[in-house]
């Protein structure tokens, strides 16, 4: 599975046209979703990849990249989602949402997404933002008590707040523990906020490449909102992309995820600014 997954990511950074999450991609190859081949496509000619598809389930969504000059395999990829969203929803006996996010770049997708009955859904949409990180950014300030920690093999316990800040089972021991061997994977941006019995109460993860760095995800314990965690974690995190070299950061939000976007927006916070939408293609299977 290791190689199969470095070839995969070799093939979508030499070949990223339009995928949108290029940033966190080993947090997305890492998925329990993929763990069940029937959930990745491979489309090869001569031995060479042509066009890849994964649906993952931690986000009922499809990851596809395509070559340019392999997009008549576009039919074929988005008739394979719908074949696969059909079976799992019969497996479950219960209706499957999945979604296709078409960013600006990939537009001219949509009407092939749609003949395929996907239909417009901007409950699912994805905005993603991102800021500049030029100016100096210095340690954010914690209540007495508290600190910032590096997760440092803390899986379980951090399985366990990510479920309970999202709640979510979706987060698993296996998707936690196989980010950390991927070779993007720096500890020292794997971070937590602990309380004074060393209880993790926040979390982010901070990922880098080309000088890009991105957030994802972010997590704060529900008893621990609206205390100023979030916005600590996140400005820990920027700092710490900042020294590793990242000029740029990206965050991504649901397009109506109110609180969220504030956070992220606002000028004593984040300062991201919008910067695309991948706008959410939608069908429901099993209905």
């Amino acid at each position: 599975m290791t190689l199969q997954l470095d070839r995969i990511a070799a093939f979508i950074y030499a070949h990223p046209h339009g995928f949108p999450n290029m940033v966190d991609l080993p947090y997305r190859l890492s998925s329990w979703s993929l763990d069940d081949p029937d959930n990745l496509r491979i489309w090869e000619e001569d031995g060479e990849i042509q066009a890849i598809g994964m649906l993952q389930m931690p986000w009922l969504a499809l990851d596809y990249v395509c070559l340019p000059s392999a997009e008549h395999l576009l039919p074929e990829i988005f008739a394979w989602t719908a074949q696969r969203g059909e079976a799992l929803a019969r497996a479950s006996a219960e209706e499957l949402p999945l979604v296709i996010r078409i960013p600006p770049a990939r537009a001219g997708h949509i009407p092939v997404v749609e003949a395929h009955g996907f239909q417009l859904d901007d409950d699912w949409t994805i905005v993603h933002l991102s800021r500049e990180l030029t100016a100096p950014l210095s340690v954010p300030d914690l209540p007495e008590g508290y600190a910032f920690r590096t997760l440092d093999g803390r899986v379980e316990d951090y399985v366990e707040l990510h479920q309970t800040a999202f709640g979510s089972k979706n987060m698993r021991i296996e998707w936690r523990a196989r980010s950390l061997t991927m070779p993007q994977y720096r500890p020292d941006l794997d971070l937590l906020i602990v309380n004074q019995d060393d209880q993790a109460v926040a979390f982010t993860i901070g990922w880098l490449h080309n000088a890009v760095g991105q957030i994802e995800p972010l997590g704060v314990h529900p008893d621990y909102q609206r205390l100023g965690f979030g916005r600590a974690i996140l400005f820990e995190g920027l700092r710490r992309l900042q020294a590793n070299g990242a000029q740029h950061a990206r965050i991504d939000s649901y397009k109506f995820n109110d609180p969220a976007l504030a956070l992220y927006q606002s000028p004593t916070n984040g300062s991201f600014r919008p910067d695309f939408e991948a706008v959410g293609y939608v069908r429901v299977f099993g209905a």
